[in-house]
Order: C-alpha cells, then structure tokens, then sequence
C-alpha cells in the first residue's frame, strides 16, 4: 500500500498499473487512505476539542450553582435565577430556575434570549424556533439524589472524552470511506470525459481505479490542513483541483500506453 501511496503522488506511470490490478487491491487501498485521513484527522480532533472540552467544563464548574435532583425536584444553591451563557458562544444560553413549577413557553425563552430552560420540575429545550420539547423531570426514578456541583462536571469532562473519542473516530472513518468511494464515481464520470479527448480506450472500472488513487494527494492536503491554525480560502475548490490534475495524469498516462490499449 505504501507503494501505491507513493506511485498515486508522484508518479504518472504508476496509474498504468492501477488500471490493470484486481479490484480487491484497489478497494484495500481505499480503506488505506481513508485510515490514514481517520487518524490524522481524529489527532487533530483532539488537539482541538480536548482544550475546548475541559475549558468548557471549567466555565460550568465556576458558574453552575449546585444543583441536587432528588424526589422528581431539582432545588439550586442560588437564590435568584441563574442565566449561563457560554463566553465564546453567548447564543448557547441555559436559564436556571428552580423556584419555578410553571410551564414554560416560548416567549419565555425569547424573552431570556435562552434555548434551555431548567425549572424545579422540567427542563425546556427549544429545538426550532418557537418549538419547545419538554422533559417532565417528576416522571424521572432515581434510586438516589444526584448532585451536580464542582466535582460532578471534574469526573463529566474526562468521561465525556472517553465515549467522544471512539465514537468520532469510528465516524471519521465511514466518512471518509463512503466520501472517497463516491467521489471516486464523480471524478470517474470526469475521467470519461478527459479519455475521449485524449483518445485513450479506457472502461469505466479502469476509470474509477484512476479516480480512486487520484485523491490521495488531496487526502493528504486536508490532514495537513487540520493542523494549520488558520482557514485556507477556497481549499475544497483546491482539492478538486488537485484530483483533477492526478485523474488527467493518469488517464493520459494509460491513452499513451499501447499494451493498455491492446
């Protein structure tokens, strides 16, 4: 695989060999690079959400007033309404009162300018505006108080990470999978059309094998860009580019091959 890698990169010749191989290895190879894309993408999730994790939580250790949920009621340590707001989304706002038993209504939350709302015996959640799902906190059994104050959120922030991780991992690679495995069919449609002009014999298959190793590059550019601490206009226009630069190398490279044509 790390000769296909390699060849897929830097060399036009190589995609000779790509039309002529079995299936099988150019499926094993669209599983290699979208592990490669998974792991340097899932490291990069890291770096940047394990900070934004446990400075979140850090944020609602120091603000949330304790909160202990027993008997069907939840009873705060504040004495007044409580409104949290997250410092670097101020749009994402919880507002805490539990001396309430009303229901809450939209205006309510409009109002507060929150898209939760937590009262002694429910908790709101807007989810479209002016639609609001409630959660009947009375109807919820547990078999002891649960207390959510300072080491609460201290155990919730690695936990979190932990069923995060695996599960964002997991994801990253069917992503990649199906998005290589269907871009492949789009660039393959393209390469039709780039070995007309050239005049080259190639059949669809042989095609999709060329569209397949022609985005390795561009894999390798998203990676690298989930590293860089800035945006790069325009990139997904860039890696279009870039597979189509390999697809036309490839398919050029086959038309000028007489035994491919044979």
């Amino acid at each position: 695989m790390i000769q296909d890698l390699l060849g897929a990169i830097a060399s036009s010749q190589a995609y000779r060999r790509f039309t002529t191989q079995k299936a099988a290895r150019t499926v094993l190879y669209l599983f290699f690079i979208s592990l490669l894309f998974t792991i340097g993408a899932s490291v990069a999730l890291r770096l940047r959400l394990g900070p934004m994790i446990d400075e979140t939580f850090a944020w609602l250790e120091a603000q949330t007033p304790t909160l202990t949920f027993a008997g069907g009621k939840v009873v705060s340590s504040a004495a007044t309404a409580v409104r949290l707001a997250h410092p670097k989304a101020p749009e994402v706002a919880l507002l805490i009162d539990t001396e309430r038993i009303a229901p809450v209504q939209a205006q309510d939350m409009h109002e507060a300018k929150v898209l939760a709302y937590l009262t002694g015996n429910a908790l709101y959640i807007e989810e479209r505006r002016g639609e609001l799902r409630s959660y009947d906190l009375s109807k919820a059994g547990l078999e002891r108080p649960l207390i959510v104050d300072s080491k609460f959120f201290q155990e919730a922030a690695p936990a979190l990470k932990t069923v995060t991780y695996p599960i964002a991992v997991a994801a990253i690679f069917v992503f990649a999978v199906c998005w290589v495995a269907m871009a492949g069919l789009m660039y393959a449609l393209l390469g039709m059309i780039i070995n007309s002009i050239a005049g080259g014999t190639l059949a669809f298959g042989a095609l999709y094998q060329i569209a397949i190793h022609a985005q390795t590059a561009a894999l390798l550019l998203r990676i690298v860009m989930a590293y860089l601490p800035f945006s790069i206009p325009l990139s997904g226009l860039l890696t279009i580019m870039i597979t189509a630069v390999y697809l036309w190398l490839g398919v050029r490279a086959n038309a000028a091959d007489p035994a491919t044509e044979a």
